[in-house]
């Protein structure tokens, strides 16, 4: 019995731990999206997962356990300046890359928040 009542503590262990701490967390994600005005960035996901330890401080308004990608969420718009209300609460893509990391780096006092910190200008490459 008490063997038993060891063995699902430990297979209820494992699977909460394999269920809340994916694995398959990509270490570098190529962000595109601006690429005909910007060089890619390359962000160092694995890197900010470690840091936060919690999936959701980036993974947003998301399904505990759920880590859907941006996109999936924040559309790619290709209007680059805006006239008139912003976005919100639907707000597009760039503008989620760019409330999420340069707001943490500003609250952080810590990384990069100017355009070409992150982006190449294009052309110069």
């Amino acid at each position: 019995m008490r063997l038993t009542l060891v063995s699902i503590a430990f297979v209820s262990i494992f699977l909460f731990i394999a269920l809340a701490y994916p694995t398959d967390t990509p270490e570098t994600l190529t962000l595109d999206i601006l690429i005909n005005r910007y060089g890619s960035v390359e962000f160092s996901h694995g890197y900010h997962a470690e840091m936060t330890g919690d999936c959701s401080s980036c993974h947003h308004h998301s399904a505990e356990g759920s880590t859907p990608a941006c996109g999936e969420c924040h559309e790619a718009i290709t209007v680059y300046h805006y006239s008139g209300v912003q976005r919100e609460p639907s707000i597009g893509l760039k503008g989620a890359y760019h409330r999420q990391c340069m707001g943490c780096h500003q609250e952080m006092e810590s990384g990069p928040v100017g355009c070409t910190d992150c982006h190449e200008k294009e052309g110069t490459q």
